[in-house]
């Protein structure tokens, strides 16, 4: 049912938006791809941290490494390595929301401002 609603929504959204200004579809259109990739990268990032979390689960540079053998100083690399490719991760993400925030204020401002048009003639 979820699924057959969401269908009607983008036909709503694809039959409303061909009427749109050129400028307010190429805003709505650059929004909608920076949804996607920072989408994308959260979820990239949510796999990540799952599996930093399930390395210090399993005793990473502890125990772990001394009961079984593993060079700690092997772990605390991948570790710091995943660290920092998770913060990257989050930054871009972010840059790529605040973008997302910046368009969606000109369309707003684009709207407006046509709004404001009407009105007034």
């Amino acid at each position: 049912m979820a699924i057959a609603r969401t269908g009607v929504y983008v036909d709503d959204y694809l039959e409303y938006s061909s009427t749109l200004p050129a400028e307010l579809q190429r805003l709505l259109n650059t929004i909608r791809e920076l949804d996607d990739r920072s989408q994308a990268m959260i979820n990239q990032t949510r796999q990540q941290t799952k599996y930093c979390l399930g390395l210090a689960s399993q005793g990473y540079g502890g125990l772990f490494s001394k009961k079984y053998g593993v060079n700690s100083d092997e772990d605390n690399e991948t570790f710091e390595k995943l660290q920092k490719d998770i913060e990257a991760n989050q930054d871009s993400a972010l840059g790529l929301c605040t973008e997302k925030v910046l368009l969606a204020r000109q369309a707003y401002d684009l709207v407006s401002s046509q709004c404001h048009q009407c009105y007034c003639t």
